[in-house]
């Protein structure tokens, strides 16, 4: 039976083969592929480049101005250095100046203070002096009569204290 069968199909002629086209397949198929080629060239694809091209315009807009602050962000970083080094000093300097003024007016106080000290010192040596002078002056006259109370003890005999004044008061004065 199968030999009938491979003998009927021989008779009837060859198969179409589905893997190679026929000719009216492929003519439509070369219409249809330039007619898809043609839309997508001249109306499909040039939106589609013109948005690529401006997406690729944007980002390098963005570079160049991205470039163009971090060149700027440098140049404004360097002023910012400098008008910071130059308060700096200039902080310095005023700091230096108050200092110096500070010291001025510390030395000039001190003077002060130092001259007013010395003239406190003379005038209490002063009185110190003065008041000595008023208590021996003030006590000779007993310290006499006393040293020649003492003396005339001493001695056994009355002294006369007009007379020995002078001896008094050159040992007063010697001390």
């Amino acid at each position: 039976m199968n030999l009938m069968l491979v003998l009927a199909a021989e008779d009837a002629g060859d198969p179409p083969n589905p893997v190679i086209p026929e000719i009216n397949e492929i003519v439509w198929a070369a219409i249809f592929f330039i007619a898809l080629w043609t839309l997508m060239k001249y109306v499909l694809l040039p939106p589609i480049t013109r948005a690529m091209e401006n997406r690729a315009n944007t980002i390098q807009g963005d570079r160049d101005a991205a470039d163009a602050a971090t060149a700027s962000l440098g140049s404004t970083r360097r002023d910012y250095e400098g008008s910071l080094a130059d308060a700096r000093n200039e902080a310095n300097e005023i700091i230096a100046a108050a200092r110096a003024s500070a010291d001025e007016r510390r030395s000039a106080l001190q003077a002060e203070a130092d001259a007013e000290i010395a003239e406190l010192r003379r005038s209490a040596q002063s009185e110190i002096d003065q008041a000595r002078a008023d208590a021996l002056s003030g006590m000779s006259g007993d310290v006499a009569t006393l040293a020649v109370s003492a003396a005339g003890a001493v001695l056994g005999r009355s002294l006369d204290a007009g007379a020995q004044q002078s001896v008094i008061d050159q040992a007063l004065a010697a001390e």
